[in-house]
């Protein structure tokens, strides 16, 4: 959720309509999409001052296509034309979206609010807000996901937002979370958002990965692809299932999502038509042939200066062999060597992720932000 700041412009009049999914981005009724993507470049750069986590229009139609695991619907909040010609993508001020998982999860619904920073304190998010809500509960469920970041932590002799979980702090004037509390959610966890500005020193890095290569010994191996072979599928699902249940969730109310060979193949295509492709290193555990360890790097299409760190996990049963630093490290290798030109790698971790939060100060990763996990329970 994104939240108003104080700003209150001159008052407009606006209106809410429900998008559907369209075919392409030149298609004649991507202009909502279009919106929405100018919205969010609007929202990150007020909230960051960059916006390498905005959403692009292709990543946002190619969303709306693929709904084989979840329901997904999308709502824009347009400016009224005085010519009362439709709206064009320049009128698109705010968008809500919702996610309703159709397997696992069924109880919950995911919400997402953005409102353009010109256009805040005029209550577009409340009603974004309130209809993605209303239509979660039509739809039976009972627990809401929201998520909003900021642009840093609390410092610990400030006034701060402290989650269920005691680890992390949010300042307390962080417009999203308060905006989201006020709604109802509570806040059950602080993630840390963390930067890793490349090159990483190449002694360093090949240092780390000898290291940990060294702790696991030879019954681990490594493997890195752009793309992931069908013949690993299966593995890699036993990865994300895990992912869903073996990473600090505090108390949000969240079980395990069930990952196959058929829904990681969905996953790569609804990447690919996003125009996002996946660098990733496993690490197969020889005697047994099983994959303990992964992680990934997200590529953007038309961004090619930053990625997002995915993913990143050993299985409990392989932990104890350094497999968390040997995937990081192999991969942030493979992705110098492959894709030299890339400048920043962003993240997020649990605040009480102590393990993995590490690994990533060691690589040279640094605070740059906090994100709220936000819960409303019905």
């Amino acid at each position: 959720m994104t939240s108003p700041t104080g700003y209150a412009p001159e008052p407009t009049t606006w209106r809410i309509l429900e998008v559907a999914a369209v075919p392409a981005t030149d298609h004649p009724d991507a202009w909502a999409y279009h919106g929405i993507a100018a919205v969010d470049r609007a929202v990150e750069t007020a909230n960051l001052g960059y916006d390498d986590l905005a959403r692009t229009v292709q990543t946002l139609v190619s969303d709306m296509l693929h709904q084989e695991y979840a329901d997904k619907r999308r709502f824009v909040a347009v400016l009224d034309r005085a010519d009362g010609e439709a709206p064009t993508t320049d009128d698109v001020v705010g968008y809500g979206f919702l996610r309703l998982p159709r397997d696992d999860n069924t109880h919950t619904a995911d919400v997402y609010v953005g409102v353009h920073p010109d256009h805040r304190r005029r209550g577009i998010g409340s009603a974004l807000a309130e209809q993605a809500e209303r239509a979660a509960a039509d739809a039976g469920r009972t627990t809401f996901f929201g998520w909003s970041l900021s642009p840093r932590e609390a410092a610990q002799d400030e006034e701060a937002l402290v989650p269920a979980t005691g680890a992390g702090r949010l300042p307390a004037d962080a417009g999203g979370a308060r905006f989201a509390l006020g709604r109802g959610y509570t806040l059950e966890q602080v993630e840390r958002m963390s930067r890793l500005d490349l090159p990483v020193d190449a002694d360093a890095l090949a240092a780390f990965e000898a290291e940990a290569r060294a702790k696991a010994g030879a019954d681990y191996v490594t493997h890195t692809w752009e793309g992931i072979p069908e013949e690993w599928h299966e593995g890699y699902a036993q990865l994300m299932t895990r992912m869903s249940t073996d990473v600090p969730q505090g108390e949000l109310d969240f079980g395990e999502e069930t990952w196959d060979a058929a829904r990681v193949r969905t996953y790569l295509a609804a990447r690919a038509d996003g125009g996002e492709r996946l660098l990733t290193t496993l690490v197969v555990h020889v005697p047994t042939g099983e994959i303990a360890a992964g992680t990934s790097f997200l590529l953007q299409d038309g961004k090619p200066a930053y990625v997002f760190q995915e993913e990143t996990i050993a299985l409990k049963e392989h932990r104890g062999h350094r497999l968390g630093m040997l995937v990081k490290a192999v991969n942030l290798r493979e992705l110098a060597a492959r894709h030299p030109a890339t400048e920043r790698v962003h993240t997020f971790n649990a605040e009480e992720n102590a393990h993995m939060l590490g690994i990533n100060v060691a690589l040279g990763f640094r605070p740059s932000g906090a994100e709220a996990a936000l819960q409303k329970r019905l």
